[in-house]
């Protein structure tokens, strides 16, 4: 019998055989992983050789409710399974007995055990939500992060209704809301393209800046379309921001079309933003592209 320390942060190796869904969102990247509690000092049994197991998850989400938050159990399975093998002696060539092997796997032992979190208060953005799994493998219980808004300490109690506590220590950026940037109006008149967006979160971003990056398509019937060009637009935020740009301004060009004589031709543009300041991560979130218009 060994005796491990669970601590820290381990990576995830993660294949669900049987993964159950529990969602905490009452009101309300870090990208590694939280493994068993701090100052948990545990008796493991010891893996056997030839054996497997299958490993169960449970996914806990939170949203940004202010107050201490406590998920439901979730039962979770685990079922080892033990490699025997038998050698026997068979008849090879020349009749001289060779040794052929043949195994074959059994049931050995299981585990049954319930998970549990409780978040301790903190406090996220309307938008953010956090996730977190865990899995049962064998004997061993952990905890994995998938999007998490605070780098947390973790402490971990009992062995067989386990209750991961976690307690926030410091704040770490998410994406922003991919829905916080809405599309308006996309014209062109004389020369100009005109493209409207709208901000749902601005109130909550003040102070900070947006990124809108586009670029602009010819939408070319039967064939690739081709890019004309891109070019990005800073702004303070705000409720609103309205691009004026042709076809002169972008960036990025491609080569050279010939002249399309058959009149007006129709474009598109396609568009991600991304915030700047302390309370996102600056990532670019792509959006959907607009309606093809028609301009010269």
């Amino acid at each position: 019998m060994k005796k491990v320390i669970f601590t820290g942060f381990v990576l995830m190796s993660f294949v669900a055989l049987a993964r159950a869904q529990v969602d905490f969102d009452r009101g309300v990247n870090l990208k590694e992983t939280i493994s068993k509690a701090r100052n948990s000092e545990l008796a493991v049994p010891e893996a056997r050789f030839g054996s497997r197991y299958t490993r169960d998850c449970a996914r806990f989400s939170f949203g940004p409710d202010a107050g201490d938050i406590t998920s439901d159990k979730v039962w979770l399975h685990s079922m080892e399974y033990v490699q025997e093998c038998n050698t026997v002696m068979q008849p090879g060539p020349n009749g001289t007995p060779v040794p052929v092997q043949s195994c074959y796997e059994r049931p050995g032992m299981s585990w049954n055990q319930t998970a549990q979190i409780k978040m301790a208060a903190r406090k996220l953005w309307p938008w953010e939500r956090e996730s977190f799994d865990v899995c049962l493998d064998g004997p061993w219980m952990d905890l994995y992060v998938n999007e998490a808004g605070y780098k947390y300490s973790v402490n971990r109690a009992g062995d067989y209704d386990t209750l991961f506590t976690l307690a926030p220590l410091q704040k770490v950026a998410l994406d922003p809301d991919a829905n916080g940037l809405n599309m308006g109006a996309f014209y062109y008149v004389k020369g100009l393209y005109t493209f409207g967006v709208n901000d749902s979160w601005a109130k909550e971003y003040a102070w900070e800046k947006v990124v809108i990056h586009i670029e602009l398509f010819k939408d070319n019937p039967f064939w690739f379309d081709s890019s004309q060009g891109s070019k990005d637009f800073t702004f303070d935020t705000r409720e609103g921001y309205t691009m004026y740009f042709s076809v002169k301004d972008l960036e990025s060009k491609g080569p050279a079309e010939p002249a399309d004589t058959r009149g007006a031709s129709k474009f598109y543009l396609k568009w991600s933003f991304k915030r700047v300041g302390a309370i996102s991560a600056d990532t670019f979130m792509k959006k959907d592209q607009t309606p093809s218009i028609e301009a010269e």
